[in-house]
């Protein structure tokens, strides 16, 4: 096999995985098996442990990205907040629990996002999702002028909802 040949093989392909330093954070994200996307209905249970040709290649991270493993705990930890402590949950910290009070969310996701951004993490908001904050935005700042400018620009292949985010 000559090198461009190579290059195209799975072989070379499993190798560069092997090499991959961030290959082992895969295993983190629940990643749909090609035999669940096949089927007509959701799996019994969930299963760490899969066939190497039931692996499948999710490339949809701009759209709905594969749900990290450590969620399904999260949520059921806010659920076990709201049901033991009721409004509570806003401002009282738990010492067995690594949620912050919901109060206290936002700026805790500030402070994790601000050194990916190189920002402080009093210039970072982390908030609602893209279709959301364009919404917001638009309520914020579009002043239509019939006299003047009036439309919004867009390109024609933007993720869906953004076409029908406008006030």
């Amino acid at each position: 096999m000559d090198g461009e040949d190579q290059r195209v093989s799975r072989e070379y392909a499993a190798s560069l995985d092997a090499q991959d330093p961030l290959f082992h954070i895969r295993k983190e994200f629940c990643i749909p098996l090609k035999s669940q996307l096949k089927a007509g209905s959701l799996p019994e249970a969930e299963s760490r442990d899969s066939l190497p040709d039931d692996l499948s290649v999710y490339l949809c991270g701009n759209s709905l990205g594969a749900q990290p493993r450590i969620v399904s705990e999260r949520l059921q930890q806010h659920l076990a907040t709201w049901s033991s402590q009721g409004v509570f949950g806003h401002f009282k910290p738990l010492s067995d629990s690594p949620l912050p009070t919901w109060l206290d969310a936002d700026a805790k996701a500030s402070e994790s996002i601000a050194p990916i951004v190189g920002a402080q993490p009093s210039e970072v908001a982390v908030m609602e999702t893209l279709t959301a904050n364009l919404h917001l935005l638009m309520c914020a700042f579009y002043k239509p002028d019939i006299n003047g400018r009036h439309k919004i620009i867009l390109e024609s292949k933007a993720f869906p909802s953004d076409h029908v985010c406008n006030p």
